[in-house]
C-alpha cells in the first residue's frame, strides 16, 4: 500500500475486516511502497484537486468508503508537498515499536489525510494516533526522526517493489509459495473466501 493512494485508502475497510477476522490466526505484515518519494515527490495543485474531486468518488462508490468534506478542502492547499516517505516512514517506526498496532495505525494515518484533512507533512498527525492508540509519543518521535528509521524505510519500500508495482495488492504465503488475493479492490466475502480456502478448508 501507500499512504497517499486513495485506492488504498479506499481499501482499508477491507485491510481492517481481514485483519479484525484472522489476526489471531494469520501473522499480518504491512509493506508502504513509495508511490511518491525522491524526485516523484508532488505538490497539491489545482489540476490535481480537479482530478481527485472525479476520482475519488469513483473510489468511494466502488468501496463504499467516506472521503471527508476536510479533506476536500485541504487538497485546494497549493503549498503542501506529498511525500509518500513521511507517512510511511511513520508506519514503519510503528512497526519497529508496536508490531501488533502496526495495520491499525497505518489505516488510522489513511484516515488522518482522507477523511480529517490532516498533513502528513506534520508530526501532530502521527502524535494525534500515537496518543489514541495509546503508544508513547516520545518514543515514537525519537525513534521516527532517526537515520536508522529513515533506512529502514527506504528498505521496506525496495522489498514492496519484489512484491509487487501496483497497490494496494494482498499476498498470502503458503508453504513459500505467494498467492494473489487482491489486487485493486475486491469485496471483502471474495478475500475471506479465498483466505478461507487457503489456509483453512
Amino acid at each position: 500500500m501507500d499512504p497517499l493512494c486513495g485506492w488504498c485508502y479506499g481499501n482499508s475497510s477491507n485491510t481492517q475486516k481481514v485483519y479484525d477476522k484472522y489476526k489471531d490466526k494469520l501473522t499480518f505484515e504491512i509493506l508502504p511502497a513509495g508511490m511518491w518519494i525522491g524526485e516523484n515527490t508532488r505538490k497539491q495543485s489545482k489540476p490535481m484537486a480537479q482530478f481527485i474531486k472525479k476520482h475519488d468518488p469513483q473510489v468511494q462508490q466502488t468501496t463504499g468508503i467516506e472521503f471527508g468534506k476536510d479533506y476536500f478542502e485541504f487538497i485546494e492547499n497549493e503549498s503542501i508537498i506529498l511525500d509518500s516517505e513521511i507517512p510511511s516512514r511513520a508506519i514503519v517506526t510503528v512497526k519497529k515499536l508496536w508490531i501488533s498496532k502496526a495495520i491499525p495505525f497505518a489505516i488510522e494515518v489513511q484516515k488522518a489525510r482522507y477523511l480529517h484533512g490532516k498533513d502528513f507533512n506534520n508530526d501532530e498527525t502521527y502524535l494525534s494516533i500515537c496518543k489514541n492508540l495509546g503508544l508513547n509519543e516520545k518514543d515514537f518521535l525519537d525513534l521516527f526522526h532517526s537515520e536508522t528509521i529513515k533506512n529502514e524505510t527506504q528498505e521496506t519500500f525496495a522489498l514492496a517493489q519484489k512484491y509487487t508495482s501496483s497497490y494496494p495488492t494482498l499476498l498470502a504465503e503458503k508453504e513459500g509459495n505467494l498467492y494473489i488475493l487482491e489486487q485493486g479492490y475486491a469485496p471483502f466475502g471474495a478475500i475471506q473466501k479465498q483466505i478461507d480456502t487457503l489456509f483453512f478448508n
